[in-house]
């Protein structure tokens, strides 16, 4: 006549699926920084003390004032569930950063993003890419490499809204891409050259022919 009952607790972490062939979790819980006041004219700087973001700091500009600014940030080991493109090349991390109570007020932003120095094979080759989440591709950004300490290189990148980045090494590309025309074509300089030159020729030909 006894009873009895058990309960047991668990959890689990959702493998990559969705858009785009899946994608990778979080590799870091998310970090969220609060600033309870960003005025017009001054610029705030955010740091993230957590070595795990992969950003080192945020200044952050606005047009009008904001109040509670909340900016999250959360560092990916893969291409993050929620993007459908891969990042082509060499990605060293994946990085999302959002805000709330921000988005309409933002000017400008300067993020200083950071990249461990074993993963890096040639730290002027590393670019900071943004996702377009409308036109579902990733845009290089003007990456300047700012300065470097034991373990990391600190990049920083200038944005007027945030998404998700991937830092990655840039390659150029081989073949004929440098005789691309202003339209995209793509041809050969000096063959145009020649073709003149055999013309004059011709034309100096014909004219010693005549006289």
């Amino acid at each position: 006549g006894n009873t009895g009952s058990a309960t047991k607790t668990f959890s689990t972490n959702a493998c990559g699926g969705g858009a785009g062939g899946g994608g990778a979790s979080a590799t870091s819980k998310p970090v969220t920084n609060t600033v309870s006041e960003i005025k017009p004219g001054v610029a705030s700087v955010v740091k993230f003390t957590d070595a795990t973001t992969g950003v080192k700091q945020i200044e952050i500009t606005v047009n009008n004032p904001a109040q509670n600014v909340q900016i999250t940030v959360t560092k990916y080991d893969g291409k993050p569930v929620a993007v459908s493109v891969v990042k082509s090349g060499t990605v060293y991390q994946y990085v999302q950063i959002s805000t709330q109570n921000l988005a309409d007020k933002l000017a400008t932003a300067k993020v200083q993003f950071k990249v461990e120095k074993s993963k890096v094979s040639d730290k002027n080759k590393v670019v900071v890419s943004k996702f377009d989440e409308t036109g579902k591709k990733w845009n290089e950004l003007p990456t300047t490499l700012s300065s470097e300490d034991s373990t990391y290189f600190y990049y920083d990148v200038e944005v007027s809204s945030f998404s998700y980045f991937a830092i990655s090494e840039n390659v150029a590309t081989s073949g004929s891409a440098g005789n691309a025309g202003s339209d995209g074509t793509t041809g050969s300089a000096g063959g145009s050259s020649l073709t003149w030159l055999w013309v004059v020729i011709g034309v100096v030909v014909l004219a010693l022919l005549i006289w």
